[in-house]
């Protein structure tokens, strides 16, 4: 699969989740980085200095009214290093790939998983949003 079909794929999933979630017309751009780009962007905006599987910015707060075919963000991935998580996990990398898509689109919306409360709100929903494109 090329670049620009796995772009288009994990769009068609974050826009699903977006929808589902309650946000008719608006949408996340989805870049993919290296891994020296995703440990530089998480040291400068996370102050963690390390690399990482994905990173998400909100341009807009998730709880105010956005303008119709708004940008709520952008979801970074680093797929080298979703592709050696995916290996540890004994999962395909497409089902990685595609996880990290949508657990970036959830931090656009305000879900965290900081707290155990927080992750038990999170992950569980990530998983479900999964369980449809599989």
């Amino acid at each position: 699969m090329t670049t620009e079909q796995q772009l288009r794929e994990l769009q068609r999933a974050s826009d699903y989740v977006l929808r589902r979630e309650g946000f008719k017309k608006i949408h996340a751009e989805i870049s993919f980085v290296g891994p020296g780009e995703i440990r530089r962007l998480n040291r400068q905006y996370r102050k963690k200095d390390a690399i990482t599987d994905v990173l998400s910015f909100r341009e807009f707060d998730a709880h105010i009214p956005f303008p119709n075919d708004a940008v709520i963000g952008e979801i970074v991935l680093c797929r080298s290093y979703i592709r050696s998580q995916a290996s540890e996990f004994g999962v395909a990398y497409a089902q990685e790939l595609l996880r990290m898509t949508i657990h970036g689109t959830l931090h656009l919306l305000d879900y965290d998983h900081e707290t155990k409360r927080d992750a038990a709100i999170m992950l569980p929903l990530q998983e479900k949003y999964i369980e449809h494109f599989l």
